[in-house]
């Protein structure tokens, strides 16, 4: 994950899970690559989708 963040712009990271209530990013791998996320969103539904098209269309 160091290596990825150090060679893009921003990390960009999808769950479906985010979406639920509940969900909590326990897993150690999840722990790990979470200091290295800049953008940890839920695609669970249209409406996040459409949420993630808007984020993408204001990044430079």
């Amino acid at each position: 994950m160091a290596r990825l963040r150090r060679s893009c712009r921003r990390v960009i990271w999808l769950n479906p899970l985010l979406g639920g209530a509940n969900y909590q990013p326990l897993a150690r791998g999840m722990e790990a690559a979470l200091p290295y996320i800049d953008d940890f969103l839920p695609v669970h539904n249209l409406a996040s989708l459409e949420d993630l098209a808007d984020r993408l269309a204001r990044l430079k």
